[in-house]
């Protein structure tokens, strides 16, 4: 006994270093796999909080993805706002030139909106108009730092049984730079296709605007309305002919600002279509909402409002407030130098590395001296962290899910609903 009393002190001995904090995490639960890796629920057990760490495997084999998890981790750091989520740190990797996993700690949402729709269908008016209020307040804020997420969908924004959301994945995310080459920079494959503008399925013009975001979140809100998709496409013309089946056929003036030959004769001769009346559509929607929804997806891009504009609609009258809708500073262009140069996966590795040390104060204090040698190797505890992750990965699934008492998945409480919404909006 005493003997494996001493075994286990030299275990945490091993592990527990400075720089170690992976030792101050417990691993609770699988919560999601996927092509990336793993991410766990785990408990912070320097403060009690319940946070979410995403394992990141392989970043390094194709340097396309390395660039995406940069891009991503760097746009969170620069985008703090309550309705985005947040980094709280990434662990140190024990070698700064050869790790090849990385290790994400963000705050633990409990849902997602994609199943919130799902779970709920006694959603009130009061639930349809926060959530909008929410997911424009973070597109204000992203859109005034010259970034659009371009991907937006119900499975992208978390949500807490509070009614709380927050935007994530921004793997596909840009940031709009003046004297960018189009050309490279705006790409038509952005958007589930669901929730892409019609500007992207029929690559009407040259360069993109925000107004993407604003469609998705238009397509996502409608949803949030109805508990379905509101444009489940088969294919880019069948989203097209849905998109126009509900909005009618575009102008004539619309159609032929299409850049794509295909798609503008594809719309030009597609029948002659009128536009479904909204209150027909959304036959239990608030008239307000339906007022600002009809704004939001507008065909033209031009036609739809900017987020701040469309947080200045009457339909969030007595919710909205200027001074808890900031926007943001432009990002440097110096931040993403990266994607305007060839880049090898050392360049990318040593940036990924500069990123990990904005969480690690005192080692990026030395690493900006120039006091980190080449190879140095920094106390870690990322080999006690993969050995938690690796048997919950194995254990997962074989008997039922590891998952410790006291915590259970939610979406929105169905009693007393309106209470989650009334200490937000005190705030």
């Amino acid at each position: 006994m005493q003997q494996d009393q001493h075994k286990k002190s030299s275990k945490e001995v091993e592990f527990f270093t400075e720089y170690g904090d992976a030792n101050r995490y417990k691993i609770l639960e699988v919560v999601g796999k996927g092509s990336y890796g793993v991410v766990c629920a785990a408990i912070d057990t320097h403060t009690g909080e319940k946070v979410a760490i995403k394992k990141i495997t392989d970043i390094f084999e194709h340097i396309s993805d390395a660039i995406r998890i940069l891009r991503e981790v760097k746009l969170l750091r620069l985008l703090r706002h309550p309705d985005i989520v947040e980094i709280k740190r990434i662990i140190l990797p024990p070698s700064r030139r050869e790790f090849r996993d990385i290790y994400v700690v963000f705050e633990l949402m409990e849902s997602d909106l994609h199943h919130v729709i799902k779970a709920n269908d006694d959603l009130t008016h009061e639930h349809h108009r926060f959530f909008l209020y929410q997911m424009l307040r973070a597109l204000k804020f992203m859109h005034t730092a010259n970034m659009y997420h371009r991907d937006l969908k119900p499975k992208n924004i978390l949500a807490n049984a509070n009614c709380k959301l927050k935007i994530c994945d921004f793997g596909l995310a840009r940031v709009a730079f003046s004297d960018a080459p189009t050309t490279i920079f705006w790409t038509d494959y952005v958007a589930t296709r669901w929730y892409r503008a019609p500007e992207l399925c029929g690559s009407f013009f040259s360069k993109y605007t925000p107004a993407i975001d604003i469609w998705s979140i238009g397509c996502i809100f409608a949803e949030v309305l109805t508990g379905k998709p509101l444009f489940p496409g088969k294919s880019v013309v069948h989203q097209l002919d849905l998109i126009t089946d509900l909005l009618g056929t575009p102008s004539v003036d619309i159609v032929s600002g299409v850049r794509n030959e295909k798609a503008r004769k594809y719309l030009t001769d597609m029948k002659k279509k009128s536009p479904v009346p909204f209150t027909e559509k959304f036959r239990k929607a608030d008239p307000l909402a339906l007022r600002l929804l009809q704004r939001l997806l507008a065909f033209d891009p031009k036609d739809r409002p900017t987020a701040e504009e469309a947080l200045a609609d009457p339909y969030f009258k007595g919710l909205a407030k200027i001074e808890r809708e900031p926007s943001s500073q432009p990002i440097s262009k110096l931040e993403f130098e990266f994607e305007r140069r060839r880049v090898t996966k050392d360049d990318i590795r040593e940036l990924i590395f500069r990123e990990i040390l904005e969480y690690h104060p005192q080692l990026l204090k030395d690493y900006m001296a120039g006091n980190s040698g080449a190879n140095f190797l920094y106390p870690s505890a990322i080999g006690n962290f993969r050995r938690q992750f690796a048997y919950l990965e194995e254990n997962s699934g074989k008997s039922g899910p590891v998952i410790p008492p006291g915590r259970k998945h939610v979406s929105l409480p169905r009693y007393d609903s309106m209470s989650c919404l009334s200490c937000w909006l005190c705030q």
